[in-house]
């Protein structure tokens, strides 16, 4: 039972009854001291659609309230792709005005803001100061960073009137109808009130499940046409023409696994809820025949759970003669990656997947909870090969506790002898309310903290520093293996390397043996996008796009020898790492033979 009288009066204090009009809103994916006004331009940066917004509007909808949604990071994104130059592009200016003019139109009685990454906390912070300072209408919270640090959110926040945990839409619906008199006090769940300095927990649950999950979000209120156009959406557009559109779809909720650096299960909750095969292909002929969709990224953590159901899926999109392609940036589990379940994959329009392994060595593997062993990855990879056309990458991370280089050493020989077409390395990043972080916090190897946290992938990531030669410890990343004892776990100055010279020999080192047509395809596509949208100053990257046009037309574009010699020039870091790994820019240079082995 809830403390009646005290809720009541918190609510009344705070909440207008009725709530007719909700606006909810995505702030910018990181806060005006991170964007760099170049890497918005070359279209680098992240614009994935609100999806869980759009379904929480389904449900509002559904209720008879009216609804819009304003996703900031879009907004910014747009402005930045629309100014000709960036003295004219002013970030807080462009978020503030959309903001405004929403405000002044709409006039909602309750705004609902999302935060997905802990990176996206001075965002979320700005956004609400900015809200409470022009606009006295009730602020809730949500998503995944305010679950798992709500404590020092609503600390460090105090414009936030109450947040929902978990996933939220029907907690959320709930209040609404709850102060539009259509529920009783009771079926308020899994929400924080705030009055000043009271805070008042309803730990009662209220999860989507059955029929509840095939809901599709409100597409009209989306603009789905629009995001690919200013940003990316998952980790393989490089694949698909410019003017594709791509668009999310979830089809199931959670994960089978209890990965310790993972916070599905903390968000979502044990096990995997699905939604109906019918209800996800019905999303998907509406987006490809309604909205020009080309290309989906499944938002699934468990995407091929169960396989009778993941065949059914693919099959179904077959028979209903879908165009659209797919990708899996999230990541599917190895023992779901059997010849049966790829072949139906690849059928339905798979270009690509990433499969999460983390570590070739068995004792991390355990101590990180991974479902699987270093087999069942090899096994997989096996069927993976199998299958040309798909895109396969490895997800890998280093920096482990108590991993030794040794250890490390096992993940390189593994994803060696897997041979896919990339590894997707990154630094472990502990992350709030997961089971790593916790124990991390206990040993003293991090501290618990309600400062913003920066990731190391990403477009704002600190690993993209490493790719533009502005952060690297060492200059003989060649031999960091052999520099550091192999019973010794690495210092932090020392993953930077480690990353580094992992990349070099997982990925650009073994575009020199590829010698399959498609595949040589695939990664020049690949490398394209590396050296012209992610990373420009990364001369390898424009020196393996030089290798691979060779092959592919006979001769390096000059464009490309241009910049590399360029970047070669001006970069005494470059020089110094081309000369460690015995590469020349003669290499490119008109004439020059075909390094590595040929087709």
């Amino acid at each position: 039972m809830h403390d009646q009288p005290a809720i009541s009066k918190m609510l009344a204090d705070r909440f207008q009854s009725p709530t007719r009009r909700v606006l909810l809103v995505a702030p910018p994916d990181a806060a005006k001291e991170l964007f760099l006004y170049a890497t918005a331009k070359r279209g680098r940066y992240t614009n994935y659609p609100p999806y869980g917004l759009g379904l929480l509007a389904t449900h509002l909808q559904e209720a008879g309230v009216e609804v819009r949604i304003l996703n900031l990071n879009h907004e910014v994104l747009t402005a930045c792709a629309e100014t000709a130059q960036e003295a004219e592009f002013h970030f807080d200016t462009v978020w503030q005005g959309a903001l405004d003019r929403m405000m002044t139109d709409f006039k909602p009685d309750l705004i609902g803001i999302t935060c997905m990454f802990t990176m996206t906390h001075d965002s979320l912070k700005a956004v609400c100061t900015y809200l409470r300072s022009r606009w006295p209408v009730p602020l809730c919270a949500g998503g995944v960073h305010v679950t798992s640090s709500v404590d020092p959110v609503l600390d460090d926040i105090p414009a936030i009137d109450a947040v929902f945990l978990r996933e939220a839409e029907l907690a959320f619906l709930a209040f609404v109808k709850y102060l539009n008199g259509q529920l009783p006090e009771e079926s308020l769940a899994q929400m924080i009130v705030r009055s000043g300095e009271t805070r008042l927990r309803i730990t009662h649950k209220t999860t989507p499940d059955n029929d509840l999950l095939d809901r599709m979000p409100a597409y009209p209120l989306m603009a789905v046409r629009d995001y690919a156009r200013v940003g990316t959406i998952g980790a393989f557009y490089c694949f698909k023409p410019k003017d594709t559109v791509f668009a999310t779809v979830l089809s199931s909720r959670g994960c089978r696994a209890h990965c310790t650096f993972c916070g599905v299960r903390s968000f979502n909750g044990a096990g995997v809820r699905q939604r109906s095969v019918g209800s996800v292909v019905d999303e998907l002929q509406l987006l490809e025949e309604t909205y020009g969709v080309g290309h989906i990224m499944w938002l699934d953590d468990d995407l091929l759970l169960n396989h009778t159901r993941a065949i059914e899926l693919f099959n179904e999109m077959v028979r209903r003669n879908l165009k659209l392609t797919w990708d899996a940036t999230n990541g599917v589990l190895a023992a779901s990656c059997t010849e049966e379940v790829i072949s139906a994959a690849e059928a339905s329009g798979c270009i690509a997947l990433n499969l999460g392994m983390e570590s070739g060595n068995p004792k991390i593997l355990r101590q990180i909870k991974k479902p699987a062993t270093v087999n069942s990855y090899l096994r997989a990879a096996d069927v993976l090969r199998g299958h040309p056309t798909i895109h396969a990458s490895v997800l890998l991370m280093v920096g482990f506790p108590g991993e030794t280089v040794a250890m490390i050493q096992d993940t390189v020989d593994v994803a060696r002898t897997m041979d896919l077409d990339w590894c997707r390395i990154s630094p472990l990043q502990p992350l709030p309310n997961t089971p790593i972080f916790d124990a991390m916090v206990a040993q003293g190897l991090v501290q618990s903290t309600t400062q913003e946290t920066r990731f190391m992938g990403g477009a704002y990531g600190k690993q993209a520093e490493i790719e533009q030669g502005l952060r690297a410890q060492s200059s003989r990343l060649k031999d960091v293996f052999h520099t550091i004892p192999a019973n010794q776990v690495p210092d932090p100055n020392h993953i930077s390397d480690i990353w580094f010279a992992m990349n070099y020999q997982l990925n650009f080192e073994r575009l020199l043996r590829e010698t399959r047509p498609v595949k040589i395809q695939q990664q020049l596509q690949h490398l394209v996008a590396l050296s012209d949208i992610i990373s420009p100053e990364n001369a390898f990257s424009l020196y393996f796009t030089g290798i691979l046009q060779i092959r592919v037309h006979g001769a390096a574009d000059p464009a490309v020898y241009t910049r590399l010699a360029s970047r070669l020039e001006t970069s005494c870091y470059w020089r110094e790492h081309f000369e460690a790994f015995a590469l020349q820019l003669s290499d490119l240079a008109p004439g020059a033979a075909v390094k590595g082995r040929t087709t």
